[in-house]
């Protein structure tokens, strides 16, 4: 009679553990979803409206199954490792044929890669900067109070100046996603280095993805700026010595210390995202993931997706809540084939434009594509689908693609105007004018 080995048993043992989780975790998640769809259309027959924000709150709340987060959209499902591994494998073949790189010389070209403007990007503190950057009215740009800054770096990495006020978004400086034996290396080094850049007064972190945060990095930073950062990535960065963190779960609204600038109130608010957590197998999802808005005075001024699938109502309870025509969202537009394993984690770019369109944002700039490898479309897709996009509507300065190292200047009081302008600096730098 034939019999299984010890080890084959083992095997089949962990097979049907895991199997058998992953079953129970995603209908849990789906008993959750439907007794909060329940209790939204009771609230609704009571005449409550969705801007109401327990509602909000009640039907995206974070969801935890088994002591780990999971998503609460209907849009999601979960995604286990023979879907993982799969995906890996059929991403090898596909890349033959579609993503293929080219020399260095005709990549750099295709991807040009410029240094940020230090200039307008001055290291002082924010009252000597200030009185310099006044100056620069004289060049066109709007005034300091009127003034937000964006200087994309690479994936979802960006340095934003708001009045001054400095953020970095999704911190990642390496070459390498992993490491230099396992990779993947940037295609696209960052135009510049964590210490090149003026003291980030926040680091708004998305999630833990590798892509998003680089330890190394977190090593060089430390203390001296305000991590805000999703529930459960506080005890990550503990370990490392990183003690001055806001952690918030979704929905959270903080108002932020800035004792230097004393006219405005800047606040941010954690909103849901639908994606996933994880820097090895056995964290999937110990953290929670999310997207930011930056709010100044009440007003949303700056929007970080992070990474996010696309949910139908999502992202018109952000706008409903915290109030529509935020000033610049930041939305990831890569990494979304094949759609049968990415399109619950990450958004095309025509899902760009919807989120863009729900938010009733004033200007949209598409991130996280260009650097890293990490999916099966070209390279340069994600961006030619969003300039295509753009000349579509007819709204090329207010959905566009940023250029690495760039830095671009949004005028916050007169947002709605159609003009683009480049000022250069006596260094040769560029910066972009977006009005």
């Amino acid at each position: 009679m034939w019999t299984l080995s010890i080890k084959a048993k083992i095997g089949l043992g962990i097979l049907f553990s895991y199997t058998s989780y992953a079953a129970y975790v995603s209908y849990s998640a789906n008993v959750e979803i439907n007794r909060r769809a329940q209790l939204l259309k009771t609230k609704k027959d009571e005449d409550l409206t969705i801007k109401d924000v327990e509602l909000i709150s009640d039907k995206y709340a974070s969801l935890t199954v088994a002591g780990r987060f999971e998503n609460p959209f209907e849009e999601y499902r979960v995604q286990t490792l023979f879907e993982f591994f799969l995906s890996r494998i059929l991403e090898l073949f596909e890349g033959k044929s579609k993503g293929d790189l080219p020399s260095k010389p005709k990549l750099r070209e295709l991807l040009p890669i410029y240094k940020p403007d230090f200039e307008l990007l001055i290291n002082s503190s924010l009252n000597q900067r200030k009185n310099i950057l006044e100056n620069f009215i004289s060049v066109g740009l709007p005034s300091f109070n009127d003034r937000l800054t964006l200087t994309w770096l690479g994936q979802s990495c960006s340095f934003v100046q708001i009045s001054g006020v400095n953020f970095l978004t999704d911190p990642i400086f390496s070459d390498y996603l992993i490491n230099p034996v396992l990779g993947p290396k940037r295609i696209t080094p960052s135009p510049c280095q964590y210490n090149e850049l003026p003291k980030p007064n926040f680091i708004l972190v998305s999630h833990n993805h590798p892509d998003h945060l680089d330890m190394e990095t977190v090593d060089e930073i430390r203390n001296s700026a305000t991590w805000v950062v999703p529930s459960g990535l506080r005890h990550v960065l503990a370990k490392r010595g990183v003690i001055n963190t806001i952690e918030l779960d979704w929905w959270d609204k903080v108002q932020l210390d800035v004792p230097e600038d004393k006219n405005n109130i800047y606040e941010v608010a954690c909103t849901p995202a639908m994606h996933w957590s994880g820097r090895y197998l056995l964290d999937s999802n110990t953290s929670l993931w999310c997207s930011f808005l930056i709010l100044r005075n009440g007003e949303p001024i700056f929007f970080h997706a992070g990474d996010t699938g696309y949910v139908h109502d999502l992202f018109k309870m952000v706008s409903q809540k915290f109030g529509e025509g935020t000033k610049l969202a930041m939305l990831p537009c890569g990494q979304y084939c094949p759609q049968w394993h990415q399109k619950p984690r990450h958004i095309s770019p025509e899902e760009c434009v919807k989120i863009y369109d729900d938010l009733k944002a004033q200007k949209m700039v598409g991130v996280h594509w260009g650097t890293f490898v990490l999916s099966s479309e070209h390279f340069l897709e994600p961006k030619l689908k969003i300039e295509e996009l753009a000349r579509n509507l007819k709204k090329i300065n207010d959905i566009f693609i940023p250029q690495f190292g760039k830095t671009y200047v949004f005028d916050l009081k007169h947002g709605n105007n159609d003009i683009m302008s480049e000022r250069i600096d006596i260094r040769g730098n560029k910066s972009v004018l977006v009005k």
